[in-house]
């Protein structure tokens, strides 16, 4: 009778597609229950951390599995791939991320208007209106991002913007309607992060304007110390939406740009409009009391 010999199997392949395949939903979970409310930011990074190293350990298996193979011989070369895929699958946000913070600038709060920026809401990680903004670092990186000017009222350009805004999925925080087609307008609203669900901050200021309206778009990040270029992503794609708007409504086909200086164009009594929800309310100039609001749900 002949004697079989046991057939040794690479033990790291196993290993390389278990963990390739528990990495993904460990991340896309972790990604979505924060998203929704139900997981604290520290308690995200704790969980995407294991899952990145669930992730990491697969590939470095996968690879080590598939050299044992090429040497002894042995079953597991599918479990191997298998679990390399997975791995480099989880690994991909990582990798984004890192190629993200490579490619843009340390920013975490654009403002078209550098020199008069709209006014953010204060919070806890933002103690002070300006602390974030880096002129030079965000006009050497998006010389693009600048006031823009459109041949309509003020009142056809806040409509078009909220129209964007609520296009985008933002929250409407507090708003300041123009009464009036030349009267000023603000808008507040929170923005969330693609994937991980960060909430960020968006003011847009509307002023009356010699061709018509101007428009000035400020978003910033509440947490980190790099952005990943959301912000500037975010203010080119609500601009990208008001041309697309106006275009559609009034047939306007060019949007004139601006990077006058804010003395000359941002009258300083306008500044009043920029309240907070906390400061106490400041009338708007002129004969049109209108407060800054919260919006109406329903």
């Amino acid at each position: 009778m002949r004697k079989r010999l046991p057939i040794r199997r690479a033990k790291a392949a196993s290993y390389s597609r278990f963990a390739g395949v528990v990495s993904i939903p460990v991340i896309g979970i972790a990604a979505a229950l924060h998203r929704s409310g139900h997981l604290d930011t520290v308690a995200l990074f704790s969980v995407l951390g294991f899952g990145f190293a669930l992730a990491l350990s697969a590939v470095v298996a996968a690879i080590a599995a598939v050299a044992a193979i090429w040497r002894r011989g042995a079953p597991g070369v599918g479990d191997a791939v298998f679990g390399l895929i997975c791995g480099l699958i989880a690994l991909t946000p990582a990798a984004a991320v890192t190629a993200a913070a490579i490619l843009y600038p340390r920013l975490t709060d654009i403002s078209t208007d550098l020199d008069s920026p709209p006014r953010l809401a204060l919070s806890e990680n933002r103690t002070q209106p300006d602390e974030h903004l880096r002129p030079a670092a965000q006009r050497a990186a998006y010389p693009d991002i600048v006031p823009r000017r459109f041949p309509v009222g003020t009142s056809q350009l806040y409509a078009a913007v909220e129209q964007v805004i609520e296009d985008q999925g933002w929250t409407i925080e507090a708003h300041l309607a123009p009464a009036m087609n030349d009267d000023p307008a603000v808008i507040r609203a929170q923005a969330r992060t693609l994937l991980l669900g960060f909430v960020d901050d968006v003011t847009v200021r509307i002023l009356p304007d010699a061709i018509g309206a101007r428009l000035d778009i400020r978003s910033a990040s509440r947490l980190g110390e790099h952005d990943l270029g959301t912000n500037a992503r975010r203010i080119r794609s609500l601009l990208a939406g008001v041309d697309r708007v106006l275009t559609e409504a009034y047939g306007i086909t060019e949007v004139q740009e601006s990077d006058t200086a804010p003395a000359e164009s941002v009258p300083l009594e306008y500044e009043k409009l920029d309240v907070g929800p906390d400061e106490p309310d400041v009338p708007v100039p002129g004969d049109k009391p209108e407060q800054l609001e919260a919006p109406v749900s329903g």
